[in-house]
């Protein structure tokens, strides 16, 4: 028998089908499966607030999160002073936000391994579709 799941663990939601009492609970959807992260925190009602590993968010989802966070990180930027941002270290201006979700801790098992991360033609295809993105946006 494995160990139970604890918080700094890195775990993964398991690969089922949402079913009718996971709608009324909102503690599973179907687009939750196989994402890995780190449980932040178990709460007493046996649920855990877990950090998504943004490499293992579905591709739609990563993208809104990646648009999102860059949006979020201009916005921030653009209402400090040019001193403020200025003095802002390199690592301070590329903060990225979290995706956390809540799930039931049964829905949970010890991760294996790292994060899969992506392959360098994966990485250069993602890149051509943003760079053609951005000319496309400039174009209209």
């Amino acid at each position: 028998m494995s160990k139970p799941i604890a918080e700094k663990d890195r775990a993964t939601v398991v690969d089922r089908e949402a079913v009718a009492a996971d709608a009324k609970s909102q503690l599973f959807y179907n687009h939750y499966r196989g994402m890995t992260g780190v449980v932040a925190k178990i709460y007493d009602d046996g649920t855990a607030a877990v950090d998504i590993d943004p490499i293992t968010l579905p591709e739609t989802l990563r993208a809104r999160h990646t648009e999102g966070s860059e949006a979020q990180r201009q916005k921030w930027l653009d209402g400090l002073s040019d001193e403020a941002r200025n003095r802002l270290s390199a690592a301070e201006k590329k903060f990225a936000l979290r995706y956390t979700i809540l799930v039931a801790v049964t829905d949970l098992i010890p991760a294996t391994g790292e994060p899969q991360r992506k392959s360098l033609e994966a990485l250069e295809l993602e890149e051509e579709r943003h760079l053609s993105e951005i000319k496309n946006k400039k174009s209209a």
